[in-house]
């Protein structure tokens, strides 16, 4: 289990807000596990890597009904004086303002959709939570508590649908998932060589191996559910064709960057998602 602090994830009142969850998720009995950019950060510092930073604090709840989303939501209000938001009904506002998203997966899903009352964003599409929450879950202590948290194939997923869902709203994953995807052959290598060297067989540099390996342990979250890898690979493939603006986000710096090497890296996570044989 690896272990980090607090202050590595550079977000003031983090500690707080993580301690009122799990103990009111663990009052309830309801399962949960860090999703988001918080995840993406706890696996850049538990490799040594600086925080990316973010405004954003995420958490999956498997929950089994509404009605047991609601009493999580109002114990939330009633013990910490969290407030509800006007423009997403997932979101519960700490004192100090900061944004908590408290997106429910699980029994209480309908038809893969999830649908409350409230004010603003009232229903939601979770597909990849529960798969991510079985298959992609690592277990981090942070400070002295023991938190469940999302893979990074579980991130790299759950990204990729919720560009695909909301396309104008999400361009920012866009810049997660090109990140992830230039940053994992590095912060992985040992992981790669020891569990994928059969892909050193050919003419393929050391980054290419590891977004396909990258695609490879996706696969394995999704194994239970074609539908869904079904419908990564179509995103991958919408991409690939640029049947929209994904190529184009994932260039973060247009005098080195281009179309094509961004092209040859969702062709090789594609790769590893349809062969997984090691």
């Amino acid at each position: 289990m690896s272990k980090i602090n607090y202050d590595a994830l550079a977000i003031d009142g983090l500690k707080e807000v993580f301690i009122q969850i799990s103990r009111t998720c663990k009052d309830l009995g309801i399962d949960f596990f860090i999703v988001g950019a918080i995840a993406r950060n706890i696996w850049y510092v538990s490799h040594n890597e600086n925080s990316k930073g973010t405004k954003d604090i995420d958490f999956g709840v498997y929950i089994s009904n509404v009605e047991m989303y609601n009493k999580l939501r109002t114990e939330l209000k009633r013990k910490f004086n969290y407030f509800e938001s006007v423009e997403n009904a997932f979101c519960l506002l700490t004192p100090e303002g900061k944004q908590i998203d408290l997106l429910p997966f699980g029994e209480i899903e309908n038809d893969g959709q999830v649908i409350i009352e409230g004010k603003g964003l009232t229903r939601i599409n979770l597909d990849g939570f529960k798969e991510a929450f079985i298959f992609g879950v690592n277990e981090i202590e942070i400070g002295d508590e023991k938190y469940k948290a999302c893979s990074i194939p579980g991130v790299m997923i759950l990204k990729l649908v919720a560009y695909d869902d909301r396309p104008d709203q999400r361009k920012k994953d866009i810049e997660d998932i090109n990140s992830i995807c230039l940053t994992y052959p590095l912060l992985e290598s040992d992981f790669i060589w020891g569990n994928h060297f059969d892909l050193y067989d050919g003419d393929l540099e050391h980054h290419e191996i590891g977004v396909i390996v990258l695609g490879r342990e996706m696969k394995k979250l999704l194994s239970n559910n074609k539908a869904l890898e079904n419908r990564i690979i179509e995103i991958i493939d919408k991409a690939i064709d640029q049947k929209n603006p994904f190529l184009t986000l994932m260039i973060q710096n247009s005098e080195v960057e281009t179309i094509e090497e961004k092209k040859n890296i969702l062709e090789r996570l594609k790769q590893g998602l349809t062969h997984l044989a090691v």
